[in-house]
């Protein structure tokens, strides 16, 4: 049994709602699981975050603690083996879906593929502790099991890549 966002879900039994538990996780999670892969850079995240719950189907489930957490490192390792062995990533590009005048709408517009194409010129490590920071806004420890390194490693990874982001974000004003 392992604790998911204040209710508790078992993996072997039925869920309350009828669907099975492992659909009803599927369900609660995909949609964040594959902005969370496009965000670090896959230039196919469904297929990431497809992967990842195919290789959760076949884990004993008894002996992970935290199963949110454990599906956040596997889309980031997902993400990292698929960017190593892909030479070329097709870069897609967030449009918010928002009511706003069209002007103002074009200067978000703006502002988003800004910030993605410097979150894109960032290192893979660098632009995956910042949008785990600040897109997942998960705590640095956190951050340090899904990326499988130190939290002191992820407190260095955030400041450079903070650093560089603001450095990116002048150069293309």
């Amino acid at each position: 049994m392992g604790t998911m966002m204040g209710e508790l879900v078992e993996i072997g039994d039925g869920a309350a709602s009828g669907d099975p538990p492992f659909e009803g996780l599927f369900r609660a999670h995909a949609d964040r699981l594959v902005r969370l892969a496009h965000l670090l850079g896959a230039d196919d995240p469904e297929d990431v975050v497809q992967e990842a719950f195919c290789k959760f189907y076949v884990v004993r489930h008894d002996q992970v603690g935290n199963l949110i957490a454990y599906l956040n490192r596997m889309v980031v390792n997902e993400v990292r083996s698929r960017q190593r062995r892909s030479v070329v990533a097709a870069r897609r590009t967030l449009h918010p879906v928002a009511a706003a005048p069209a002007n103002e709408q074009a200067e978000r517009n703006e502002s988003v593929v800004g910030l993605m194409r410097a979150l894109a010129e960032l290192a893979p490590r660098q632009r995956e502790a910042l949008v785990l920071r600040y897109w997942l806004d998960l705590p640095l420890a956190e951050i340090a099991t899904a990326m499988q390194v130190r939290v002191g490693t992820v407190k260095s990874l955030i400041s450079r890549g903070m650093a560089r982001l603001a450095h990116e974000l002048e150069d293309h004003r």
